[in-house]
């Protein structure tokens, strides 16, 4: 296992503090297919799902892999979908074989959610050609259950997907992020400086989403149409799901490659209502809709209402927008996002405390869209990247985490080894994924809380986290919510789920996990 380390510093209200980080590589290596025509399926692959499969404690790992292009079917042990189980101490063993969980096809993302309420966390892949169901059987096992649960998305590219509760049932409903009409008999070949390379999307046709209800007994409706989410084709990149208008109902942001983003807002009668335009996130404030990739939504600047940030290409930004209330503000020159990021190609985006000062860092997956053979190629690789979050709804440049520069694509934070620190997990495009343990400050305190119910708002002193385990880039984590406490020595909490229980603790000590059940 190959490791590499760096200090990084920052100055903070005690000094200058500083923290080594070291990046080792996993056993899985990313395979994207790309050929001499450079298709663009090659350039997509990457997702991450973090989730507990045994409920041993510890934090698994599942990496979709892609296959050879243009067929799409795996035919080798190289392009199998990977199953890492956590041994504890940031060691992983590669249970793959022996998971049900290979794949057959091209997959790109994984959502990670109970949809069945049996205690176990079950899968949703997505790929090029559909998307996929297993359910965990609890045994370190997964069940292939697509068919039997009425899941068909039509043999559409998926990018992702989100587990939520849209109509407050109690059951896991799910929503499809669709990309664009691929087909590989009519790809066109496209030339960047003289060279071929990966086509721009206004050459692909736009897809609608999909949405489909869980009925309680193992089984899905799509009803897309009904609900008013097939009426609108996107180029869809990510999709965060947050109540943003704070009605009790779940709301679904998605973002879209070079056409303009939407926010289908939920009305609580089943329907959802297109909104990005009247709430003022359909573009930033330019008007011109960028290359719109991975996003995020909490509440970055403590004021209790979910905000949105997406990451996009060099020279676009990556835009931030603060949640208002009735509407949203672009923050991106007030935050110094703008400006700080502009340089920058992004693609997995997660909110996370990763000092533990009680203020969300942003920590991003950087590379470039372009092909490491193409004219352009020696400029593709880019670090990951963190941006401390200054308190004063502002972001600064903390630096770049210790890890080679690569495509990297998905990107997750959470705690691997339960020190209370945030370690990052990213992938990269035809490289092995990696591990970044945190180093946070010893003085800060931390705490998890363990709730499970998408939908629930969790709020940790004067600190607010909406539950979804979609995360950045075609990425989830059905994980803990981890909150930084910086030197408090108590702290309130308070969670309310979707059906308006309330549950509180009163003076609640550091460094602990409270778990919270409805």
């Amino acid at each position: 296992m190959r490791c590499c380390s760096r200090n990084l510093y920052w100055r903070g209200a005690f000094g200058l503090l500083a923290f080594s980080i070291f990046a080792a590589d996993l056993p899985f290596t990313l395979f994207t297919g790309e050929g001499m025509r450079h298709p663009l399926p090659a350039a997509m692959p990457g997702g991450i799902a973090v989730f507990d499969a045994d409920n041993d404690g510890l934090l698994d790992l599942y990496f979709p892999n892609g296959a050879p292009l243009p067929s799409g079917l795996k035919s080798s042990p190289a392009h199998s979908n990977s199953f890492l189980h956590n041994d504890g101490n940031l060691r992983f063993t590669d249970r793959s074989a022996d998971s049900g969980l290979a794949g057959s096809g091209y997959d790109i993302a994984a959502t990670a959610g109970d949809y069945d309420h049996d205690g176990l966390t079950d899968l949703l892949v997505s790929g090029l050609d559909g998307i996929t169901l297993y359910r965990n059987l609890g045994n370190g096992r997964f069940e292939n259950v697509t068919a039997k649960a009425g899941l068909d998305n039509h043999g559409r590219w998926s990018v992702g997907a989100v587990w939520l509760d849209y109509d407050r049932d109690g059951h896991l409903d799910l929503f499809v992020v669709n990309y664009v009409q691929w087909n590989p008999a009519t790809e066109r070949a496209c030339v960047v400086d003289g060279r071929p390379d990966f086509c721009h999307p206004r050459f692909y046709q736009a897809q609608p989403n999909a949405l489909f209800r869980n009925n309680g007994h193992g089984s899905f409706t799509d009803v897309s149409k009904a609900a008013g989410i097939a009426a609108h084709a996107g180029k869809g990149m990510a999709a965060a799901v947050a109540d943003f208008n704070a009605d009790g109902y779940p709301d679904i942001f998605v973002s879209n490659d070079r056409v303009f983003n939407f926010l289908f807002q939920n009305t609580g009668k089943g329907t959802f209502e297109e909104v990005a335009f009247d709430r003022g996130v359909a573009a930033p404030a330019s008007g011109d809709p960028p290359s719109a990739m991975g996003v995020d939504a909490q509440d970055y600047d403590n004021d209790g209402r979910p905000d949105l940030i997406y990451t996009a290409l060099r020279d676009e930004t990556f835009p931030l927008y603060r949640n208002q209330g009735a509407d949203f503000q672009d923050a991106a020159v007030s935050s110094k996002m703008g400006v700080l990021t502009r340089p920058m190609n992004g693609w997995g985006i997660v909110f996370a405390d990763l000092d533990n000062d009680g203020w969300k860092d942003l920590a991003v997956a950087r590379g470039d869209v372009l092909s490491p053979r193409g004219a352009r190629g020696d400029k593709v690789r880019e670090p990951l990247s963190w941006f401390r979050n200054l308190g004063n709804r502002q972001f600064a440049l903390g630096g770049n985490f210790a890890a080679p520069a690569a495509q990297y694509r998905g990107l997750i934070a959470a705690d691997f080894n339960n020190d209370g620190c945030l370690d990052l997990v990213a992938t990269a495009l035809a490289q092995p994924a990696r591990v970044v343990p945190g180093r946070c400050p010893r003085a800060h305190g931390w705490l998890k809380v363990d709730v499970r119910e998408g939908g629930a708002q969790v709020q940790v002193g004067q600190q607010w986290r909406q539950v979804s385990a979609t995360q950045g880039y075609a990425s989830s984590c059905q994980c803990p919510l981890h909150f930084g406490l910086g030197l408090a020595e108590t702290v309130d909490v308070r969670v309310t789920w979707p059906s308006g229980r309330i549950r509180e603790w009163k003076a609640v000590k550091p460094n602990q996990t409270l778990v919270a059940q409805p």
